[in-house]
């Protein structure tokens, strides 16, 4: 019931993403979720991501969404792969976490197979155009990227693609590594 009243949860809450629009709530969850791995020590708990959102939209509630507990939510976005729960120090606190590097991994081969089919360099400001023609629901932020040039950047890091500035194009040119 909760998944129909959602949808795919295309509502939002918090900060925009630049463009005036606020990006869909499993983005933002994402997204808060990398910055609390990033900026604390420990593992990241359900009761810790909901005090960030809530700190971030004071209006901020599951049942807005058609979950009687944040937990549910949670485990609603489980089950769609956009975050994963582990056994929390507490019972009814899980520990939250983004995805394993294996998802970042298969979209880095995603990435390395658009650039390879393209057979030439392709412009970083049309790769991502191309990708979601590949994969509709591509969010380089609900990988816990902040933009996608952080994404591409970290790709490259990954081995599957090269990034080169070129002053002509005035953007970046992707090649296969």
């Amino acid at each position: 019931a909760a998944a129909e009243a959602v949808g795919e949860l295309d509502l939002a809450v918090g900060d925009t993403d630049g463009d005036g629009e606020q990006p869909p709530l499993e983005v933002q969850v994402a997204q808060t979720l990398a910055n609390l791995q990033s900026s604390t020590s420990g593992a990241v708990t359900a009761s810790m991501l909901k005090r960030t959102l809530v700190r971030k939209d004071p209006t901020f509630s599951e049942a807005d969404y058609g979950f009687r507990t944040f937990g549910e939510f949670l485990r609603f976005l489980a089950d769609r792969g956009f975050v994963e729960l582990a056994q929390g120090p507490a019972a009814g606190d899980p520990e939250v976490s983004l995805p394993a590097q294996g998802d970042s991994d298969q979209t880095f081969a995603l990435v390395r197979d658009v650039v390879t089919e393209a057979d030439g360099p392709v412009a970083l400001s049309g790769l991502k155009n191309r990708l979601r023609k590949r994969r509709p629901d591509f969010s380089e932020k609900a990988l816990g990227f902040r933009g996608f040039l952080q994404f591409c950047r970290a790709a490259e890091a990954a081995g599957a693609v090269v990034l080169t500035w070129d002053d002509d194009a005035d953007d970046y040119l992707v090649t296969v590594a």
